[in-house]
């Protein structure tokens, strides 16, 4: 799910360092990422309305490959597998080493790839809390970033940053909570005026296999009581992907 909220982190300590915004950051980003790797994960999307809440259920598979040449910094194609109505939608997205971001999705009805345009980046993804802009990788030079010094989440001490995007966003801000010890982005507020915030991530849980580490679970609070959990189910990094499976003949095959 951008490239200083890359979720693969190092297991170093420098909270006694006075470091800058751009250098936390750097940290998050350059911890140690598989070739590849293929991921299972299970949305729960909680709805409230009338002091009622509706839960709905979605699983999917994500592939991802990391390119350390050429103009890509990343490919990964979701491909939904439950339940039935949504089985067969698939979302695909490149990454470039400049920061841009391609991304297309593809319904089962209609075996056609279709684009994420910029108007529409601040849409839902696929009925969750997640926007477009928010599955796109954004780069240290995307924002504006200042410190505003250390804070506790959760029993751990976080350097904690308000980055302002450069280019056009869903998003007046992000309010950004790094864990000083691990590296990790532990939370991160949207707003979307300076008073006013719309939603909230948390990151825990992460999993460690062959020397990779990945969130967990991702728990997406929006300020009305709407909700959508994403937990991995299954984590296999370097698992040799082709870069066919990252094309857009690939997105609409059933």
């Amino acid at each position: 799910m951008n490239k200083y909220f890359s979720l693969f982190f190092f297991g170093i300590s420098l909270v006694a360092q006075d470091l800058t915004p751009e250098e936390i950051l750097t940290y998050v980003a350059s911890h140690p990422k598989p070739e590849s790797a293929i991921t299972e994960i299970r949305l729960e999307i909680t709805r409230k309305k009338k002091n009622k809440k509706k839960v709905k259920v979605r699983e999917f598979t994500r592939y991802e490959k990391i390119y350390t040449s050429g103009k890509f910094s990343s490919k990964s194609l979701a491909r939904f597998n439950k339940p039935k109505i949504v089985k067969g939608t698939s979302f695909l997205s490149w990454v470039y080493k400049n920061g841009k971001t391609d991304q297309w999705f593809a319904l089962p009805k209609i075996q056609k790839a279709k684009k994420v345009k910029a108007k529409d980046r601040s849409k839902s993804f696929l009925n969750t809390d997640f926007t477009y802009e928010d599955l796109e990788n954004r780069s240290l030079g995307s924002d504006s970033l200042f410190s505003l010094g250390s804070e506790y989440h959760e029993g751990n001490i976080c350097k904690v940053i308000m980055a302002w995007p450069k280019d056009k966003s869903t998003y007046f801000c992000r309010k950004i909570w790094v864990n000083s010890q691990s590296w990790r982005i532990a939370k991160v507020e949207y707003y979307s005026n300076e008073s006013d915030k719309d939603k909230t991530l948390y990151v825990s849980d992460f999993i460690k296999e062959n020397g990779f580490s990945i969130a967990g679970k991702m728990v997406m609070e929006k300020e009305n009581g709407d909700k959508t959990v994403m937990e991995v189910m299954s984590y296999k990094p370097d698992i040799g992907l082709q870069d066919e499976v990252f094309t857009k003949d690939f997105l609409i095959k059933k």
